[in-house]
């Protein structure tokens, strides 16, 4: 939006209120519109206020470009423009979230790839962070491939998230783990918690912190009670929200991302940029971000045995965090810059 602004284009923005961005677009000299996003569950009646919602705004607001981003506005946003007759209809699936992980619904995940069918031949093009999830939607025929495309995630500017001093690393310096995500179950967060209590069982000294807020909009969010009982116990430090995470990444010595499936994890490629080593599930979309053996490492999902083998094995050797560290931010200036991600949005616009 700020390269769009940059350019004298006008920009309008929705999306669901009460998340603190509506701030920020404000900031950016952008009217911001609060739209019914009901992200709890699969429910008719709100959909169908979302929908309306999309279809008046755009019947009012005659865009030239709409370009929508996760699940429930790619659907019913690509369905509204097309019924309301702007010219060009572009996506970002973000990720296929929960409903395509092992745990859902048969009948859920049928349900959703039949509106993705349906939303998705109503836009002209739609983008994806990772290359699976793009190749599983052609393989299903959900969509054509011309009228599919991939993103380096969201992007990250390597500037911003720049390399920050070395942390020491010897005997009387605690390793400190960092996880830095929303706190849903499907992050990966009762993998994490069961992961640091393994560790510190046999290095009490070891450090293991979570970053993120609570969504109880979201059906998976960890509850209030789990995170009472984790700082009691200690096994974790909840740090809470921070609207800049540079501060708790600088100061880890390892990111941390147990999910079940992503896009394309910004945290992983903040935490890279910044020169940290990570460890990830050898899932969709963190394959993407992490290069297993060079910039991090790749446990199973769900496996937090594995999980705790993996930070033991960074713990002990500071040249193999020093190394994937600067490995990492390398593969951030070469594959993920920010600036690579707008050229490939624009052009498409045009």
């Amino acid at each position: 939006m700020r390269a769009l602004k940059d350019r004298g284009e006008t920009l309008l923005c929705g999306g669901a209120g009460g998340d603190g961005y509506e701030e920020k677009i404000a900031d950016l000299g952008i009217p911001f519109v609060a739209l019914p996003v009901d992200m709890r569950s699969v429910n008719p009646i709100a959909d169908v206020k979302l929908f309306r919602a999309l279809f008046r705004w755009y019947r009012r607001e005659k865009p030239d470009i709409v370009h929508h981003f996760t699940i429930k506005p790619v659907i019913y946003g690509s369905l509204a423009a097309r019924l309301a007759g702007v010219p060009r209809i572009i996506n970002t699936v973000t990720g296929l979230g929960y409903v395509f992980t092992d745990g859902a619904a048969p009948w859920l995940r049928a349900v959703v790839e039949l509106q993705y069918r349906v939303a998705l031949r109503a836009a002209h093009y739609t983008f994806f962070q990772n290359s699976e999830d793009r190749d599983l939607f052609l393989q299903k025929r959900i969509l054509r491939g011309e009228r599919a495309g991939l993103l380096p995630g969201s992007g990250v500017d390597t500037s911003y998230f720049s390399p920050r001093p070395a942390r020491q690393c010897d005997q009387q310096s605690p390793t400190v783990f960092l996880m830095v995500a929303r706190l849903l179950g499907d992050k990966g967060v009762y993998e994490f918690v069961d992961a640091a209590r393994r560790v510190k069982a046999r290095y009490p000294q070891t450090e293991f912190q979570l970053l993120g807020a609570r969504d109880d909009r979201n059906p998976s969010v960890v509850p209030l009670s789990d995170l009472t009982a984790w700082q009691t116990d200690q096994s974790v430090k909840w740090l809470g929200e921070a609207t800049d995470v540079r501060d708790a990444i600088g100061r880890a010595d390892v990111v941390v991302l147990p999910s079940y499936r992503e896009g394309t994890p910004r945290s992983l490629l903040e935490a890279a940029a910044m020169g940290k080593p990570l460890i990830a599930t050898d899932a969709t979309g963190c394959r993407e971000a992490v290069d297993s053996g060079v910039t991090g490492l790749l446990v199973p999902v769900r496996d937090a045995p594995a999980l705790a083998n993996a930070m033991e094995v960074l713990l002990k050797d500071c040249g193999a965090r020093a190394r994937m560290g600067d490995a990492g931010r390398a593969k951030m200036l070469r594959q993920f810059e920010e600036k690579q991600v707008i050229e490939k949005v624009l052009a498409r616009y045009s």
